[in-house]
């Protein structure tokens, strides 16, 4: 079938095609998922971007060294863009690798994705691991850019630091 459809289109219609279909089958989530995180939602705190970007803004050379903001999204997506001051650690390694990024279960943890859903999942399991100042960001990277708010540069990857698995 793929065959087919690539005699027909050029591949740039094609990665179209297949990155639309998945952003669409990402955004129909399921009604289990979906009861999941708005379960997991009561006991998960939550920071608007306003608040998050009067963090960020608050000094001018950024956040103090108690303050992480980790995002959790794919590789691909860190690497369209990200929030400033931001460390990608990916949401697959994230329990595995915490202690490395934040020594300190103490320190303020900010997590945030695309949407603000894998980030609730993402501090659920920091919860359970013991870290007690863990906040998702209401609406992810969508909503701090539908807000108009900059995008950073940064290039801390903890995952260059770190062995592969």
């Amino acid at each position: 079938m793929l065959a087919r459809a690539t005699a027909r289109f050029p591949p740039s219609t094609i990665a179209r095609l297949h990155v639309r279909f998945f952003s669409q089958t990402a955004a129909a989530r399921g009604p289990l998922f979906s009861a999941h995180v708005a379960s997991l939602k009561k006991h998960v705190k939550e920071i608007s971007t306003s608040e998050l970007n009067a963090k960020l803004t608050a000094r001018p050379e950024g956040p103090g060294a108690a303050f992480h903001l980790l995002d959790v999204r794919e590789t691909k997506e860190w690497n369209q863009g990200r929030l400033p001051y931001a460390v990608y650690t990916g949401r697959g390694c994230l329990e595995r690798d915490i202690e490395g990024i934040v020594a300190d279960p103490y320190d303020e943890i900010v997590l945030y994705c695309g949407s603000g859903m894998r980030s609730v999942l993402a501090a659920d399991a920091l919860q359970k691991l013991g870290y007690k100042n863990v906040t998702s960001l209401r609406g992810g990277i969508g909503a701090w850019t539908k807000e108009g708010l900059p995008l950073g540069q940064s290039t801390k990857t903890f995952s260059d630091l770190v062995e592969d698995y």
